[in-house]
């Protein structure tokens, strides 16, 4: 069977099936298992990280969710960083991926194209100094959560406040009269940088 298509699994196979199924060496059939409705809920986080767009369209995973509220919190993490890496992630997946204590969780959900500015802001003063720069690097950045990250504690989320292109005179003049150096000349090259394109 050609590796871009995927076989046709009987609908009525059971869990126990699907699950023994899940092991096969051949991608098209664990892909196949990843998007059927009778697979169970402990393998689809087992096939997540591997087949995260199946999973997610997996027509049981609503089903799943009702009855086993907080189900992508048990899944390992490297399933979690697959799902939050798709760019059409359901927000109910990025809403609940929020109260993971994983860090690289967390960067990964700064990071998504479609991040609800809720949780941004919860993002934005989370304990993690990395979290907290990967929302200041965001290329759209509320004014609000730009002036809160301008004065951050650590110097490396300043330094990606000073990174950005376009800031305003008021953000330039107070990472001018940063403490930390490195935030000082990281905004002179920006500047420049924009003069030269």
């Amino acid at each position: 069977m050609p590796p871009d298509q995927q076989p046709m699994l009987d609908m009525c196979l059971p869990a126990t099936e699907l699950a023994n199924l899940s092991l096969s060496r051949d991608a098209g059939v664990r892909r196949a298992v990843a998007a059927h409705p009778n697979t169970s809920a402990f393998i689809l986080g087992t096939l997540a990280a591997e087949f995260p767009a199946q999973v997610l369209r997996n027509p049981a995973l609503p089903l799943l969710r009702l009855a086993q509220p907080g189900l992508v919190l048990r899944w390992p993490v490297i399933a979690l960083l697959a799902l939050i890496r798709q760019a059409d992630a359901p927000d109910w997946l990025l809403r609940q991926v929020q109260a993971h204590r994983s860090v690289e969780v967390q960067v990964a959900l700064a990071s998504h194209p479609r991040l609800p500015k809720a949780l941004a802001d919860v993002l934005s003063v989370h304990p993690a100094w990395l979290v907290r720069a990967r929302i200041a690097a965001r290329p759209e950045l509320p004014a609000d959560l730009l002036r809160r990250l301008l004065h951050d504690p650590d110097d490396s989320v300043r330094l990606a406040v000073a990174s950005r292109p376009g800031l305003g005179t008021a953000e330039r003049a107070s990472l001018g009269r940063d403490p930390s150096r490195f935030v000082q000349q990281t905004l002179r090259q920006t500047r420049y940088a924009a003069v030269d394109t």
